[in-house]
């Protein structure tokens, strides 16, 4: 037998071996090379839970790093929302070697800033280094003033809304006779929804005045007397945060910011009656002697 003949028996050898040898001996690893976005999305589309995706990615790369054939191009990308594959999963496809731990470190809280209020809505009053809060309550008591004119004027005198805040004075003492306050803001409000009142003491209550009816021959119209407001500088600091400032020192007695929640402050109604429609939340404090 001649060197060529050998050569080519040999080969003939090696041909007839790796036809005879069964599928399940070949490499194992040609099928998990199979991993792609299609197999994800057939995931998803089994209503499997996005941490059953994830852990099996997860699980595949750790056993076998070069079985993953995912396509996270910009394409890629757009395929998988359109087959509304969830985006922890779209991460982990990303970037398969993250654990759960590093996802959660990525989340934790942020730090407060100590020159800030906390991040929660309301109003706080600077004392010294602490944030003090003025808790708020909704606007729920109003009574009408002014009914005794109006009657015997035959109504042609008008009368007023008052709103009333139940007890003489506010249980929250403030003691700066110009305090620096801080405004943590609702979503989608700021601080020109906000203003500062001296309330009037009447008895063992304290009132603002909401709005008036113009009387017989007029409508109704929302909005606080403006000789009872107390004019301040509002500063944006921050997310949702505002540093007030007054213009002039307080005197001694009671105060409230008011935020309208309802009918527009200063809008017009011209239904006989509704004048004293609006609504708010009220943050009040008590400037002592």
């Amino acid at each position: 037998m001649t060197s060529w003949q050998s050569c080519v028996l040999r080969v003939w050898s090696l041909l007839l071996v790796s036809m005879l040898v069964p599928a399940s001996a070949q490499d194992s690893t040609s099928v998990h090379k199979r991993f792609t976005n299609d197999e994800v999305i057939s995931l998803v589309q089994m209503a499997l839970s996005e941490d059953v995706i994830v852990a099996k990615i997860r699980a595949m790369n750790a056993a076998d790093p070069g079985s993953l054939r995912f396509d996270t191009s910009v394409q890629g990308l757009q395929a998988l929302k359109a087959a509304n594959v969830p985006d922890e999963v779209i991460r982990a496809m990303i970037n398969p070697t993250a654990t759960q731990t590093s996802v959660i470190a990525l989340a934790a809280p942020m730090t407060l800033d100590p020159n800030l209020p906390p991040p929660e809505v309301g109003v706080y009053w600077k004392d010294a280094s602490r944030f003090v809060l003025i808790e708020g309550q909704m606007l729920s008591n109003a009574k009408v003033g002014g009914k005794a004119g109006s009657m015997f004027s035959y109504g042609f005198r008008g009368m007023h809304w008052d709103a009333t805040l139940n007890g003489p004075t506010s249980s929250h003492i403030v003691r700066d006779h110009r305090p620096v306050f801080y405004l943590y803001v609702p979503d989608g409000s700021s601080s020109s929804d906000y203003v500062l009142l001296k309330l009037n003491k009447k008895g063992n209550r304290r009132e603002f005045q909401v709005g008036t009816m113009a009387g017989k021959f007029g409508g109704g119209k929302a909005g606080l007397k403006t000789d009872k407001e107390v004019p301040f500088e509002a500063e944006h600091i921050g997310i949702r945060t505002y540093k007030v400032t007054l213009r002039q020192d307080l005197n001694p007695g009671e105060f409230a910011f008011f935020m309208a929640t309802g009918q527009q402050l200063n809008g017009t109604d011209k239904r006989s009656g509704t004048g004293g429609a609006a609504s708010g939340r009220i943050y009040d404090f008590s400037l002592p002697e």
